[in-house]
């Protein structure tokens, strides 16, 4: 059995994933320990496996919160830059906290978010395998398609080609301070310096959370890179409470803004206004972010709840409103729910952009959304069909990628864990043989 490693941003958009690839590597037969930045998530005790922080005193576990909980009210690229700012800061923490807890803990391989940068660093360092996994939009760069904080189209034109380059080229400057921490740390080591951020992640094993339908044709995509689909538990979400009793026999329109940037009240009510007179039903998800009666009383009387059973309502929706945050994005497409994306930043432009490229929905910067505007798309959506059967297109992607069971085997085998066939299977766990 190896120890498995995981490094990943404390958020739910990573770690709900994360976890779903854990318990794919626990039920091959692995131990796994996650290894975080700030308070423990109560969701990764309850789930079985050990936390270690990381933080120490460089980047204590109240002010990570403190700086998360500030990206939540942040937009565009303000908010960008501080989530850059963050990563900074961890990687700081990281590159002098983790290789003591990782060796520590004894931990023989490493699964590292592309998001955590730092992460490789520490594999290296103590002479681990380990691959990167993508549990937002895919990172890497390419001039063929354009950054992923961008609402562009892809374009097969030289303009596009130098626009995509200059975009890349101010990204890498945001890049330069973590850059830079990592460079030095592996210099004071004797380890290959990275030139830029592309150079960070595993040269053994990528994995992305998207299926292949559903990102940019790209020209320098590595070899190594594997699209699964995404991370879900085998039974979906923990449960969650919710008024079933208040759904009535009308179509059906989820909203939701995610769980991390999703202080912003006035969009709750921009959405609001815009079902409001349809023949529909709206259920709006304020993910904790805003209290559902700190909305008052909104238009169209919607059911307003702070946390929602997603993928069961997904089920039920004609349609879908959200932040193009990738989780909410993918258990829509998983579900063949088309969409209506308004991104607020990071990387939400460049999913709302693949959104509307591959047909499944239409999308409209936070900053232009009125409602008259998102009503126009919401009518548009559901009316039109081949919204819906693009959906139901990366649906059928989805359900061939292989999602955490995929990953968990592509992981084994790549970084030499050793596989099922090594071991006896009984009931839903492979148990070594003496």
């Amino acid at each position: 059995m190896s120890h498995v490693g995981i490094l990943c941003p404390n958020v739910p958009g990573h770690l709900n994933p994360m976890v779903a690839l854990a318990d794919a590597m626990r039920t091959r037969g692995h131990r796994v320990t996650f290894f975080l930045l700030g308070a423990p998530p109560s969701s990764i005790a309850e789930a079985g496996f050990e936390i270690v922080g990381l933080g120490g005193t460089v980047f204590s576990p109240d002010q990570y919160q403190a700086e998360i909980h500030k990206l939540g009210s942040l937009q565009d690229r303000a908010a960008l830059k501080h989530t850059l700012a963050i990563g900074a800061r961890a990687a700081e923490a990281v590159l002098e906290v983790g290789p003591t807890v990782v060796r520590a803990a004894g931990v023989t391989a490493l699964v590292v978010d592309q998001a955590s940068f730092p992460g490789g660093t520490v594999a290296d360092q103590l002479g681990l395998p380990f691959a990167s996994v993508g549990n937002a939009l895919l990172l890497n760069p390419d001039p063929a398609v354009p950054p992923y904080f961008t609402h562009w189209q892809p374009r097969d034109a030289w303009w596009a080609r130098i626009r995509n380059r200059i975009a890349w080229a101010g990204l890498n400057r945001l890049y330069a301070p973590i850059v830079t921490r990592i460079q030095n740390h592996r210099r004071r080591l004797g380890l290959p310096i990275p030139a830029d951020i592309s150079q960070v992640w595993s040269d053994t094993l990528q994995i992305s959370q998207q299926p292949a339908l559903f990102e940019f044709p790209r020209r320098e995509l590595p070899k190594q890179i594997e699209f699964v689909g995404p991370f879900r538990l085998p039974g979906g979400y923990q449960p969650v409470s919710f008024p079933w009793e208040l759904l009535d026999e009308r179509p059906l329109i989820y909203a939701s803004l995610g769980t991390l940037q999703n202080k912003i009240a006035g969009t709750f009510r921009v959405i609001a206004e815009a079902c409001d007179g349809l023949d529909a039903q709206l259920v709006i998800s304020t993910g904790h972010g805003v209290k559902p009666e700190a909305l008052g009383a909104l238009p169209g009387r919607p059911v307003v709840v702070s946390y929602a059973p997603q993928l069961d309502l997904l089920r039920r929706s004609a349609l879908a409103v959200t932040h193009a945050g990738l989780n909410t994005v993918l258990d829509a497409m998983a579900t063949g729910t088309p969409l209506v994306a308004v991104p607020v930043t990071n990387e939400q432009p460049g999913i709302a952009a693949r959104v509307s490229w591959i047909g499944a929905g239409e999308a409209i910067p936070h900053t232009q959304v009125t409602p008259e505007a998102l009503r126009a798309a919401v009518v548009r959506v559901r009316s039109e069909p081949s919204y819906r059967a693009a959906a139901e297109r990366v649906r059928d992607a989805i359900q061939a990628g292989g999602g955490a069971p995929r990953a968990a085997e592509l992981i084994e085998q790549r970084l030499g864990l050793g596989t099922c066939k090594d071991v006896e299977r009984k009931g839903t766990s492979c148990i070594a043989l003496s």
